[in-house]
């Protein structure tokens, strides 16, 4: 199947246009409902021990505990989650990158970022949180953050 993009300064941000054939109608309607469904993830509520959905948009970070991670949300609530780190780079396309071996986080709650020590970056979140950017992780942050800012 040939996909073919046309880029149209004049069209509106939440708007797509596409043209295809009436057999193509099923894949393309499974693609729309996955593109409009909300991103969530399913975490454990360490207070009750309950399974709860949670939105990607309300997750500040990723942090590991060993065997689970500590989910952090914008309202300062955490989550468990029985999952390693590594299985959560898949959340790069939703703007969740690794920062270091124990973090990932959520580029769209960063409000300022600065050099640290060591050639390591230091980014200051909306819920005034500083996380540390090892020197390994700083390069590929520093250009998602200034991509972002554009």
């Amino acid at each position: 199947m040939n996909i073919n993009f046309t880029w149209v300064k004049e069209k509106a941000l939440n708007e797509i246009d596409i043209f295809a054939n009436p057999e193509n109608r099923a894949k393309l309607e499974r693609l729309e409902k996955q593109l409009q469904q909300e991103q969530e993830i399913v975490a454990i509520d360490p207070k009750n021990n309950r399974s709860i959905k949670l939105p990607l948009d309300q997750i500040v970070s990723f942090e590991t505990m060993g065997h689970l991670v500590n989910v952090h949300l914008i309202n300062q609530q955490n989550y468990l989650m029985q999952k390693r780190l590594k299985k959560l780079v898949t959340l790069e396309s939703q703007n969740f990158y690794r920062i270091n071996n124990s973090q990932i986080l959520n580029l769209n709650c960063v409000q300022s970022f600065q050099l640290g020590e060591h050639a390591r970056l230091e980014v200051h979140t909306k819920t005034d949180s500083t996380y540390i950017v090892s020197r390994h992780y700083a390069k590929k942050i520093k250009e998602e953050l200034s991509c972002s800012n554009n």
